[in-house]
């Protein structure tokens, strides 16, 4: 995702980022809007949140 922020901040746009908080993980990669930066301790909020904001959602069950 970082290649994405830095192509919007390379034009001038915002973009959004939604990151975990993890004892030993790094931090948000610093192409992220800071306005548009969410946090989350849980990776099922996380995805909650994606699912919410997204246009579109493709599925694709497993065997």
């Amino acid at each position: 995702m970082e290649a994405a922020n830095r192509g919007a901040a390379d034009i001038g746009a915002s973009s959004i980022g939604f990151n975990i908080t993890k004892p030993h993980e790094q931090a948000p990669n610093p192409y992220i809007t800071p306005k548009l930066s969410f946090r989350f301790h849980y990776f099922a909020m996380r995805k909650m949140h994606l699912a919410i904001r997204a246009n579109a959602l493709a599925i694709f069950p497993g065997d």
